[in-house]
């Protein structure tokens, strides 16, 4: 009797033991932070915490994010180029080819066209000036909010330059009408601010509006994305999954994985698209967003098109862009889904067609807070866009945590 019970009892430790390692393997435990989002953001978070050797873990589904490059085509389907400016955002992304300003035409229609060496600039000359120098306003403001912005919130930053603020809530039709270059818009900055965002001027701040219309002004590049190299830097750090839900415990956050994992940190970093931090914060108010479909295609150009490596397009028109790549091929932005190609291509086979739904979060004037409660922090391009924008709201996050042990 008594050794049946022994072997019992041993039997039901043995039972719980294993029930305990089995809960255990869907725990990870993570002393300090982890980020959610694997794009420049993130990254960027990750990369600040790394090299101060803090404790971190870095959870995506999606390394790179809205980059979306494909390592088999060598296209970026999201990011297209890199200014000259993209100090922190050029730590996670490699330049490539130097984009050509005088290998760009801007197409009003098949007929009125223009690039940058044609008389029709020059009879812009006047108001091309007073874009100028309106951009050199902006970017002496911009610079030191971007300063500012690596370690105070946005919003923080945001209320020492009311210039900055104001750029914010106002409209860029209304911008380019106080500064008087209603023609250069339409001819140049606008179809260019276009191919960038996937609306007209009507639609977005005067603050995103100028922020993007640096490139005309400063040289641009393509960029590459590797994500090998990036996999290897973080190593263990990394971790692929998606997380479901986040809840509140004591003194700690517990993260629902879709894998079945629970993870645990003090401090946590949503850099996610702001749909996703929406869902994952029960958050109500978020900009909203446009649509971008891009097309890679073998194909011939009209004759109109042709000469160019880089045909941009009013807001008027479905098809964004058209962009020759090293190999001959041709990306192709729209912003609706069912566009005819044939408008701008003689002939075309498609390799690959990559939607992006939710491209970028632009209409509205809702703004995220970047500290959402104590140990929990919102990274992204929300309240702004592009990818130096974005690495610097990760870098933030990770000097508050830093600064905050």
């Amino acid at each position: 009797m008594f050794c049946d019970f022994s072997l019992l009892h041993l039997f039901h430790k043995w039972v719980l033991y294993t029930d305990y390692l089995y809960f255990l393997s869907f725990i990870v435990m993570v002393e300090k932070t982890i980020i959610i989002g694997g794009g420049i953001a993130g990254l960027s978070c990750a990369l600040k915490l790394q090299e101060a050797n803090e404790n971190f873990l870095l959870i995506t589904d999606n390394l790179g994010g809205r980059i979306k490059y494909s390592a088999k085509e060598r296209i970026n389907f999201g990011a297209y180029f890199v200014m000259r400016s993209y100090k922190n955002a050029g730590k996670l992304v490699s330049k490539g080819k130097l984009i050509n300003p005088l290998d760009v035409c801007f197409h009003n229609s098949d007929v009125e066209k223009f690039s940058l060496l044609h008389f029709h600039t020059l009879k812009r000359l006047p108001e091309l000036i007073r874009f100028y120098f309106a951009m050199r306003e902006f970017s002496v403001h911009y610079e030191r909010f971007k300063q500012r912005c690596l370690t105070l919130s946005q919003k923080e930053a945001m209320g020492l330059d009311p210039y900055i603020k104001a750029l914010y809530t106002q409209p860029a039709n209304d911008f380019i009408k106080e500064k008087r270059f209603n023609k250069v818009a339409d001819d140049y900055i606008s179809k260019f601010s276009y191919a960038c965002t996937g609306v007209g001027p009507e639609q977005i701040n005067s603050l995103d509006f100028l922020n993007v219309s640096m490139g005309i002004l400063q040289p641009i590049y393509n960029l590459t994305f590797d994500e090998k190299i990036i996999s290897d830097r973080f190593g263990a750090q990394l971790v692929t999954d998606t997380i479901n839900t986040i809840e509140k415990g004591e003194g700690k956050f517990i993260l629902n994985g879709a894998s079945g994992t629970k993870y645990q940190a003090r401090n946590i970093v949503v850099a996610t698209p702001a749909d996703i931090t929406k869902n994952l914060l029960k958050k109500d108010h978020i900009r909203g967003a446009c649509k971008i479909y891009v097309y890679h295609v073998e194909a011939a150009l009209k004759k109109a098109y042709r000469r160019f490596s880089l045909n941009l397009f009013p807001p008027s028109s479905e098809i964004m862009l058209t962009a020759k790549q090293g190999n001959g091929s041709y990306l192709i932005y729209t912003s609706e889904k069912e566009v005819d190609l044939l408008g701008v291509c003689e002939n075309y086979k498609l390799i690959t067609m990559v939607p992006w739904e939710k491209a970028m979060f632009v209409f509205g004037g809702a703004f995220l807070e970047q500290v959402y409660g104590e140990g929990l922090y919102i990274a992204g391009d929300h309240n702004g866009l592009g990818l130096e924008p974005a690495a610097i709201s990760g870098i933030f996050t990770a000097n508050r945590i830093m600064n905050n042990q």
